[in-house]
């Protein structure tokens, strides 16, 4: 045991700085007949064999079918974890007591989640780091023995499956700065049956559809829209953000892509350029700027900082005083907060006005919009695309067809056809 770790009630805990986090999924399950589902079945009589209850007591069937379905939905998140992620990532988990809510799987009560993943924890199976009040959730990451019995048990990312079920229109709150979002009930709206619909349709399609990496089928993604409210008190609103998120593609990097296919096709990522810029010259109803808008006098190399900028000047209510660590690294020497809003002020005075507003997350809605429509567009004619924020990959075949579709959807739901360039997938 090293000088970092110590022991808490029997269990394993970790005590190590921030390390980049994954939400635990509780609708990740073995797929049958699998390595994986073996793995899952002897782990989970291990675990039966040590736990505290009382041996006298016949199981109830019922109480040891659920514990199996805990033990498969840990094994798969741990093995996506320890595939997929680079090591140090930990597995974010919800520890506390709450009401049942639309975003539980009735199979996984917490409680006894909770329960076996300290179980795991006494036969140094996980490392358990415990919430840190108002700051840190509850974490989980595999410890050496899982990683062993993970490789040796020649599972692989293809043996991880889906449950039925799952919400995919989730709504957050924030809680404070620094804090995680919190998730957010909601009573069903017609507003949000259409949204589940539609995420229903994009999820069923890219379930039949060929999507391989390296040659390889990943674990099946279920696609979810994420909503915003500025606190757990707040009316439940979905104008606000409204991003999809959960597809493997997202976490890769763009070289990484070019391993990707879609029924046997290599893909071509198609992007809307400098979309939040250009969707709020076309909500005000101004013309476009007529060059890169992130070309700014006095930063012509220093795009990715412009870019930053904007996106702060945008999601902010009040001024910018001060220049965060990052912004201020990527800027040249001499440049302060008020020069800098400055400078994007006097490129831009058609949308000035707007900076400090916290406009954001309306343009970020606007933006999910645009492409949830460009998607089911594409299903209509046949075509699957696969979505990154304010950008699609496709089959090389389908660029032109992707192309169309995002130039009109976007003149139909803003009123302009906002511009839409091809970035080169290494």
């Amino acid at each position: 045991m090293t000088s970092e770790t110590k022991l808490l009630d029997g269990m394993v805990v970790a005590s190590l700085p921030p390390s980049p986090t994954i939400m635990h999924d509780p609708w990740l399950t073995t797929r049958e007949a699998s390595p994986l589902a073996d793995m899952a079945a002897s782990l989970n009589a291990r675990l039966e064999g040590t736990s505290r209850r009382n041996p006298k007591r016949k199981p109830r069937w019922d109480a040891a079918q659920r514990r199996l379905a805990i033990v498969q939905n840990l094994v798969a998140n741990l093995a996506m974890l320890a595939f997929r992620h680079q090591p140090g990532t930990r597995l974010a988990v919800q520890a506390h007591k709450q009401a049942v809510n639309r975003y539980d799987r009735e199979e996984l009560p917490r409680g006894p989640l909770i329960t076996t993943l300290k179980l795991m924890a006494e036969q140094g199976l996980v490392h358990y780091h415990q919430a840190v009040f108002k700051q840190l959730r509850t974490t989980i990451e595999p410890a050496p023995q899982m990683r062993a019995m993970l490789a040796g048990s020649g599972a692989a990312l293809g043996d991880i499956s889906r449950a039925p079920g799952g919400e995919t229109i989730i709504l957050k709150a924030v809680v404070g700065r620094g804090r995680p979002k919190v998730l957010v009930d909601y009573s069903d709206t017609v507003e949000t049956l259409r949204l589940r619909a539609e995420m229903g349709t994009i999820n069923a399609a890219l379930a039949r559809s060929d999507i391989r990496l390296c040659g390889s089928r990943p674990p099946p993604d279920q696609l979810v829209r994420v909503f915003l409210i500025g606190s757990p008190e707040a009316p439940a609103s979905f104008d606000g953000h409204g991003r999809l998120f959960r597809g493997f593609w997202e976490f890769l990097p763009r070289a990484e892509r070019a391993g990707i296919t879609i029924n046997g096709e290599r893909v071509v990522e198609l992007d809307y350029r400098a979309m939040y810029v250009h969707l709020a010259y076309a909500l005000l109803g101004a013309g476009l700027p007529g060059r890169d808008p992130y070309d700014i006098p006095g930063l012509e190399r220093h795009r990715d900082a412009v870019k930053k900028a904007v996106a702060s000047l945008f999601f902010r209510e009040g001024a910018l005083r001060r220049l965060a660590g990052e912004l201020r690294e990527l800027l040249p020497e001499g440049w302060t907060a008020s020069r800098l809003t400055a400078a994007v002020a006097a490129r831009h005075p058609a949308i000035a006005h707007l900076f400090g507003t916290n406009i954001g997350p309306r343009l970020a809605n606007a933006e999910s919009g645009v492409l949830v429509a460009v998607l089911l567009r594409l299903l209509s004619e046949g075509v699957v695309a696969l979505p990154i924020h304010d950008c699609v990959l496709v089959a090389e075949s389908n660029k032109e067809a992707a192309r169309t579709a995002m130039l009109q959807e976007a003149r139909r739901l803003v009123g302009v056809a906002l511009p839409v360039e091809e970035k080169v997938v290494q």
